[in-house]
């Protein structure tokens, strides 16, 4: 199972959803199965300190990461 961030090419709906081995996903809005899966960052364990396990050398670790300037971070 893996969770996937999706775009729907009939009504342009951009979701996540959890998809199980042998499943396939389709938009919660029209049911469509004619989806795009979007570039998405994996994600990284943390702790309440956002910065302790940002490192320099690596890109972004989330889409609201420290490194993304805050008027570009979702």
């Amino acid at each position: 199972m893996a969770m996937y961030e999706f775009v729907c090419q009939k009504c342009n709906q951009e979701f996540e959803q959890l998809v199980f081995s042998g499943e396939i996903a389709a938009c919660p809005g029209c049911k469509s199965t004619r989806l795009e899966k979007k570039w998405s960052l994996p994600s990284r364990p943390g702790n309440q300190d956002k910065n302790s396990y940002c490192e320099t050398n690596l890109p972004p670790c989330n889409p609201n990461c420290c490194k993304i300037p805050s008027n570009v971070r979702r």
